[in-house]
């Protein structure tokens, strides 16, 4: 059975729950991407198009515009694919991609964002397409904390040799202990 968390404010609130998350899959955030996750978050919360949207054009889209808008876009784009990777990892297999693919869009996207601003931020948007992977671990274990179906076998084991998900390989080992693990490394290869 998950937490109950009772915060004063919704912003208390999903701070906790993303630093809760993080402590599960012992993969604690610094303030600004813990930060850039909780309001990323409450962006796309009552976002119910989300699963609707086709991201390839999006980012194709993103790529062409100019200024802010292409900023934008490319944000959107990168957000979006994290929260695909780390809350809905399934619809990587019903849109029939490999689910290391949102996991390449948005890093892509987002290290493009850095290189469109001309400020501080730029160093934000790098460590957000570095740490990909380790914000996806994060959303999933905030989705395994909210009693969700647990992730299938089969796309954990993607998620640990496709993406090196180090949350993937934690859950593998409790299930099936190291057996699993011995598999060739796709780095490896």
């Amino acid at each position: 059975m998950g937490v109950i968390l009772t915060e004063n404010s919704t912003t208390a609130l999903w701070v906790k729950l993303v630093q809760n998350a993080g402590e599960s899959c012992q993969q604690p955030l610094d303030v600004e991407l813990e930060s850039y996750l909780v309001f990323m978050l409450m962006r796309h919360q009552g976002d119910i198009g989300l699963a609707d949207t086709v991201i390839a054009p999006r980012y194709l889209q993103g790529m062409q515009a100019q200024g802010q808008s292409g900023i934008q876009q490319l944000q959107t784009v990168a957000d979006q694919c994290l929260l695909y990777s780390g809350l809905f990892p399934q619809h990587a297999s019903r849109r029939l991609v490999k689910a290391r693919y949102y996991v390449d869009l948005g890093r892509s996207a987002y290290m493009l964002v850095a290189e469109r601003v001309k400020s501080i931020s730029a160093v934000l948007y790098e460590n957000l397409s570095r740490q990909f992977v380790d914000l996806m671990d994060i959303l999933q274990a905030l989705r395994f904390s909210a009693n969700t179906a647990e992730l299938d076998s089969l796309l954990l084991i993607d998620y640990c040799r496709e993406c090196d998900s180090q949350y993937a390989r934690r859950l593998l080992q409790e299930r099936y202990g190291n057996a699993l693990l011995t598999l060739p490394d796709k780095h490896k290869n």
